[in-house]
């Protein structure tokens, strides 16, 4: 709380119009003065005794900035096909583009990342006269085959049921062969899917039977690699008379299930792969994709689990146009598909000969595209969307969040101001080289939206910096940096089971998995990895008195963040700054969160970063265990102290100047070094007020009178006012107070440090003139009579209580004087100036 402390000491040499002091406010600084010399070194030996504070950030990962995928991705290409397909056919990755003709033909148009190029013949002769066609990798090498079904006799054995395979090679589809004879003629669907889980596609096949939803027979056949077994029963009593039946993994374990769809309710059930049989059905989904035109089942959003995907003609959106793709996710929180819909495509697709989805671009997080394949146009044109094309925060964060402004603040990276991906791991690199090399310890990944939030888009690229994380720390030259996680789904819920689902995904995925987790690379207290949990207090409340299973958030030390109270780890400061607390206090340069109701806290130019956070821990007695910064990144709410462009923005975002007007991209970050500085190597700090003695050299630090009888300066030693707890000059009004300095007319007040040795320092601090009156005072920092701040020769003129910040780096020799000077114009009156300064050796 310096400045309550501040504003009574300055009273005490406060000058009323005549140069009188004030009896009263004299009286109430002398009882300051005194707590004040009681107190003298004792905050700083403290400090250098008690355990050395680890620092925390707020990170942000959420940042996604992804390459626009051209709506036409090919034209001229199956315009006369049969079938067509998305396939990753040479195993690059990405899918690519296959047509089969009734001739036998099969064409590749294979991707680029951002299209596909011109379709090649890659065997001619396959599957003319077939029924079916499927793109399936059966056997296991990775890249899919071109394979053929036959409901008539396809190999002259007289019987129905032929199956014929062409491998790729990667270049080429290899002269087809029989890989099984008499299966699937009778049965209503037939599959070709790795339902072993070996990584080998395997022949399936369902068969209605009475028409009753409980009848329906699948039978499957495993994959030798060069043909399919005889199929076996692997389900009776599941399906029948139903919509639409797909295999695919909906359990994460790499086998494909069997599914359902029932138009009439909109209902999906499941039922799991054994690797032998399918297992005891059970719902999956219910209405979903009633009145839809079409339904998919795929991994879509590439994080392990299918899902399913119906698609609507009509207008579902009331965007007032139809061609819409609606999903449902896998949530690895819920371990179930969320009942959330969420619009991936809006006015896409109508008129479209087929709709496919795949993985064209290569997308590192699996994500597919949604490709609209029309014959009658172009020849064959392909038309892709990327998922989620309907919410630009999976696409470009930059042009901002539902119902916020674009981000315009441009990030100094990678050499250049410019946006970036969170994934990017040239990004990552540099983010943790620099925040590391700023002895932050750890960083506090931001997921209080939901773990799953955005599909995955969020987690995804924080599961990115973990791994980095990880590669950063098995590097012996770089310091260690750790992370955890801030979760808050529970904001929406209210419901405290939801942490509790929340932190068993974060155990599993992040710190408990050896390779990216624990002590190493998670962040520890109280021997256990922190778990942050976004949430108002009455939530909070009711976690502690949740009696329900807690097995998965024992594993945590569990805090919490809302109105940053005493003892919790984030969000939002008020005006009042930071509360302090012995375990942790928060430090934070100002807000707005651009939501309705929320009243932002202003930067200040820098003033509130300093005086109601860091200086409120800095003062302590003794440091708390932690300080946590928010944030490093996070724009979009305004609490970054990232190196920035901020000269784009537009009110009520505050642009980054200092306290002269003059935009600083880093200012908050140059701070930010210097008081994490400040607060772990103490020894090399030298502030002025927690440093002020009644011994003139007592901490480095020397008091003097400047006078200038003929011209040159002349320094007058000041002498001690025990009595008032200063010192004083031979002028009347020159005085130094431990956090204020009052010059007289010609004799300055001059603090001064002198450099117990040679170095580079910053020197940093708030001069400001508190009271209103008189004609006010001019403030400067010399070097050895060398004026080097401001720059000039004439010093800073204060008139009014508008603050003025200060940092200056300078080298110094052993004995070298750094000289805060402050100077009476032509009357002393109200001339009482508060500084606070620092000097820290680097």
């Amino acid at each position: 709380m310096r400045y309550r402390n501040l504003i009574g000491a300055l009273a005490a040499v406060a000058l009323v119009a005549t140069g009188a002091v004030s009896p009263a406010v004299a009286a109430d600084a002398t009882a300051d003065a005194a707590t004040d010399a009681t107190t003298t070194g004792v905050a700083a030996a403290a400090a250098t005794a008690a355990t050395t504070p680890n620092v925390g950030i707020w990170y942000a990962t959420w940042y996604s900035k992804v390459p626009a995928l051209p709506i036409t991705s090919a034209t001229g290409h199956g315009a006369s096909s049969a079938s067509q397909f998305l396939a990753d056919v040479n195993g690059d990755g990405k899918d690519d583009a296959v047509t089969f003709d009734a001739t036998g033909v099969w064409r590749v148009g294979l991707s680029t990342g951002t299209g596909f190029a011109t379709a090649t013949a890659w065997v001619s002769g396959h599957g003319a006269g077939s029924s079916e066609r499927f793109m399936a990798d059966v056997n296991g090498d990775g890249r899919a085959d071109a394979v053929a079904y036959f409901a008539a006799d396809g190999n002259g054995d007289g019987q129905p049921g032929d199956w014929y395979v062409a491998l790729s090679s990667g270049s080429s589809f290899q002269q087809y062969t029989l890989w099984r004879a008499n299966t699937g003629a009778g049965a209503n669907a037939r599959f070709v899917a790795d339902v072993t889980g070996d990584g080998r596609a395997d022949l399936a096949t369902f068969t209605n039977g009475s028409g009753a939803v409980n009848s329906g027979t699948w039978h499957a056949g495993a994959s030798t690699g060069t043909g399919f077994a005889a199929p076996t029963t692997w389900r009776t009593g599941f399906g029948g008379n139903t919509t639409r039946q797909f295999l695919a993994d909906t359990t994460g374990d790499g086998k494909a299930d069997a599914v359902y769809f029932a138009a009439w309710d909109g209902s999906w059930y499941t039922t799991p792969s054994t690797g032998s049989a399918f297992g005891a059905p059970a719902a999956w989904t219910t209405t979903h994709g009633i009145g839809s035109n079409d339904q998919f089942v795929t991994d879509g959003n590439g994080d392990g689990y299918a899902e399913p995907y119906v698609y609507f003609h009509a207008d579902v959106t009331g965007d007032g146009v139809g061609g819409d793709l609606m999903g449902r996710e896998y949530d690895r929180a819920l371990k179930a598909i969320s009942p959330e819909n969420i619009a991936l495509h809006t006015g896409f697709g109508v008129g479209a000969t087929r709709l496919l989805q795949g993985n064209i671009t290569g997308d590192r997080y699996g994500w597919k595209a949604t490709v609209a394949f029309t014959a009658g146009v172009g020849g064959g044109t392909w038309n892709a969307l990327r998922y989620r094309s309907a919410d630009s925060v999976s696409t470009n964060t930059w042009a901002g969040f539902p119902g916020k402004p674009a981000i315009r603040y441009v990030p100094y990276t990678l050499g250049s101001y410019q946006t970036y991906d969170s994934g990017n791991s040239a990004v990552i690199d540099e983010h943790l080289n620099t925040i590391s090399g700023a002895e932050i310890d750890w960083l506090l990944l931001d997921e209080t939206n939901g773990l799953n939030n955005v599909s995955g888009a969020i987690l995804n690229r924080a599961a990115d910096v973990a791994a980095r994380i990880a590669v950063h720390n098995a590097q012996p030259a770089k310091r260690d940096i750790r992370y955890a996680f801030a979760i808050g789904r529970v904001q929406w819920t209210g419901t405290p089971v939801t942490i509790e689902q929340e932190a068993a995904q974060t155990w599993a995925e992040f710190a408990g998995d050896p390779t990216i987790g624990g002590p190493e690379h998670y962040h520890q207290v109280d021997g256990k990895p922190l778990l942050v949990v976004y949430a108002p207090v009455s939530t909070q409340n009711a976690w502690r008195s949740y009696t329900g299973d807690k097995s998965a958030s024992n594993h945590f030390t569990v805090r919490f963040a809302s109105n940053a109270l005493p003892g919790e780890y984030g969000w939002q400061l008020g005006p009042d700054g930071s509360p302090s607390n012995d375990e942790v206090m928060l430090t934070m340069p100002g807000w707005n969160n651009n939501v309705p109701g929320y009243t932002p806290v202003s930067r200040q130019n820098g003033l509130y970063y300093i005086e109601k956070t860091w200086r409120r821990v800095l003062d302590r007695p003794t440091p708390p265990e932690s300080v946590v910064i928010n944030s490093f990144n996070e724009f979009a709410e305004e609490t970054s102290v990232q190196i920035a462009d901020t000269s784009g923005l537009v009110a009520p975002a505050e642009k980054w100047t200092n306290t002269d007007g003059v935009i600083d991209n880093s200012m908050y970050w140059n701070m930010t070094k210097d008081f994490v500085r400040q607060l772990k190597h103490p020894d090399a700090v030298h502030h002025a007020k927690s440093d002020f003695a009644s011994t003139q050299g007592a901490g480095g630090w020397s008091y003097e009178q400047w006078t200038y009888p003929s011209g040159s300066r002349v320094i007058t030693p000041m002498t001690w006012d025990a009595a008032n707890t200063r010192w004083k000059g031979t002028a009347t009004w020159t005085m130094v107070r431990s956090d204020a300095q009052h010059p007289d007319v010609g004799a300055d007040a001059a603090r001064v440090y002198v450099a117990p040795t040679a170095g580079s320092t910053v020197v940093t601090g708030v001069v400001s003139k508190p009271q209103a009156g008189g004609d006010g005072v001019v403030v400067r920092i010399l070097k050895n009579n060398t004026q080097i701040w401001p720059t000039g020769t004439t010093g800073t003129t204060l008139t009014t209580a508008a603050a003025r910040t200060f940092r200056v780096p300078v080298t110094v020799a052993a004995g070298d004087r750094l000289e805060f000077v402050t100077q009476a114009r032509s009357t002393a009156a109200y001339d009482t100036t508060a500084w606070d300064a620092t000097v820290t050796y680097q």
